[in-house]
């Protein structure tokens, strides 16, 4: 059983989501559970993975959530990073920092690193002052940006909240939106004013389009990329006119500026970078040139001009910034054909389906890799996962793992040759799987199956069921972990899964099986379904 003999050190980061609601499976099933196989892979073969990221606290969302519920937007941040920390531990999503910039120590290192980045882009030329026109509430004294500002793409006809376009990721300013009208009737006495907004110039095409070979990167997301550059001329937004928000240093009197979040990732990926950087003991970011960790971000469509140029392209102005090393990009995922919203109710949320009585998360985990936003849209439909919790699960895998435990040997024997070799062609497409340009979570969901298909039998020799049973843990274990962690302890391991101490042959620790999956009842399943199924 081969172990990585050069272990490196891995930076995964996941999107960071707006804290003004629950996380839902369709967050879930697309970034935050790749980065989660992708991490308990590379544990498994001794390599060094953390998975860091926070809430993206001064989102404009989270001011308008808190003007509409008539509070403060700090306790708007830190209710709801709260919520999103439990939702994903609901499903197993492990995290090595959750960061909510709002809060010490991270508002203060972000706020130097903001500093820091606008102060070296300045000095590279990449800082513009441009004239735009925004609409102004004179009443109420304040810029109707953001989510206050409603119309249409500029590209693609789809409505929007002025920045930014979900249906084809599109960003563009204000002024360019199509039929602009105000969110709030609080707003309806606006008018347009110009003002004086501070951008930045990225790298261009000729620069990103090697980039985009290097990234191995779907066409449909470079023509995201170009209609952008194409549109700005290689500038995107560094600074709003919002009050909620990281201060950009040299603001000018009268009009707020406040760092664009978007552009802000660039910033966060940076404090990520410090806070790996202490956490490693390494000399360097690590998103320093210097530095050999592996930089993977995980994202949705609609962050791809966020991570690309926002990031990406920064990077390469910037000068002192690697660009992420993989980018991972998937489509929207949806429930029951419709896309997931919060907004309309139509979700289900980590920690509700985490809660159906009988069922375990690893039930959903397996599904949402097999049924996988990756390519192009997919639907989490409810009658599907039934059949695929109660039918594949707490039936064909239960059953199987039972034959093989009731002929387990008290002292198995060595791992021979066929056996070996059947494993290592399995492991070898999970790690195509999970550690390429790309991760498939729907190929890693696929190898488990085949080695749950490749069940010797209830007559087989018992060594051949105990390393069948053993193989089943650690193929498993990126999908399923906590199934995958208990069929290893049960069988006398120690820890978690991994790859070099496979061959041991320590002496099983339960005499008995205990299924682990159980058939979910359909009325205790409902329970988690918005009202929108029901």
């Amino acid at each position: 059983m081969r172990t990585n003999a050069s272990p490196r050190h891995y930076l995964l980061v996941p999107p960071e989501p707006t804290p003004n609601g629950h996380l839902h499976l369709g967050h879930i099933a697309g970034p935050f559970l790749r980065v989660d196989a992708l991490a308990r892979f590379l544990r498994m073969r001794g390599d060094h993975p953390a998975i860091m990221t926070g809430t993206d606290a001064y989102e404009p969302w989270v001011a308008m959530k808190a003007r509409v519920d008539g509070v403060d937007p700090g306790e708007v941040v830190a209710h709801y990073h709260q919520v999103m920390q439990d939702d994903l531990a609901a499903l197993r999503i492990g995290m090595d920092a959750f960061v909510n910039p709002a809060e010490e120590p991270w508002h203060g290192m972000f706020q130097r690193e903001i500093d820091s980045c606008v102060a070296r882009l300045d000095a590279r030329g990449a800082v513009r002052t441009l004239a735009e026109k925004v609409p102004y509430e004179p009443v109420g004294d304040r810029f109707v940006v953001g989510p206050l500002l409603l119309g249409r793409c500029p590209d693609c006809g789809t409505e929007v909240a002025s920045y930014f376009c979900e249906g084809c990721g599109a960003h563009f300013r204000p002024e360019e939106v199509v039929d602009p009208r105000p969110r709030l009737a609080a707003d309806a006495g606006w008018q347009w004013r110009e003002i004086e907004t501070r951008f930045l110039r990225t790298a261009g095409l000729a620069e990103l389009e090697p980039e985009f070979d290097r990234l191995d990167l779907a066409e449909r997301y470079r023509s995201t990329v170009r209609a952008l550059l194409g549109r700005g001329g290689a500038t995107i937004r560094l600074g709003v006119p919002e009050t909620w928000g990281m201060a950009l240093p040299g603001g000018r009197d009268g009009v707020p500026s406040s760092l664009f979040s978007y552009t802000g990732g660039f910033m966060f990926a940076r404090l990520l970078g410090e806070i790996h950087r202490q956490r490693i003991g390494a000399a360097v970011n690590s998103f320093s040139p210097e530095s050999d960790v592996v930089t993977v971000t995980s994202l949705g469509c609609d962050n791809v001009v966020s991570a690309l140029v926002c990031i990406n392209a920064v990077a390469l102005v910037h000068g002192d910034t690697r660009p992420y090393d993989r980018v991972l990009i998937n489509e929207f995922y949806q429930l029951a054909g419709e896309k997931f919203s919060t907004s309309r109710r139509h979700a289900i949320t980590a920690s509700g389906v985490a809660a159906v009585h009988g069922l375990r998360p690893d039930a959903v985990r397996y599904h949402l890799a097999l049924v996988n936003p990756e390519a192009g849209q997919t639907s989490f439909e409810p009658a599907e996962f039934l059949d695929s919790a109660n039918r594949r699960l707490a039936g064909v895998l239960e059953d199987r793992v039972a034959a093989a435990w009731e002929r387990l040997p008290a002292a198995p024997a060595a791992l021979d040759g066929p056996v070996l070799a059947e494993l290592d062609a399995h492991l070898d497409r999970l790690e195509r799987a999970l550690d390429g340009p790309t991760v498939r979570m729907a190929e890693a969901g696929a190898v488990l199956d085949s080695w749950i298909d490749a069940f010797p039998g209830a007559d087989c020799p018992p060594d051949l069921g105990y390393w069948w049973l053993k193989g089943l843990a650690l193929l498993g274990f990126p999908v399923m972990p906590d199934f995958g962690a208990e069929l290893w302890r049960r069988l006398g391991g120690t820890g978690d899964p991994n790859f070099a101490a496979f061959p041991e042959r320590p002496a099983p620790a339960a005499a008995a099986h205990r299924r682990w999956f159980t058939p979910v009842a359909g009325a205790d399943f409902a329970r988690c379904l918005p009202d929108t199924l029901n």
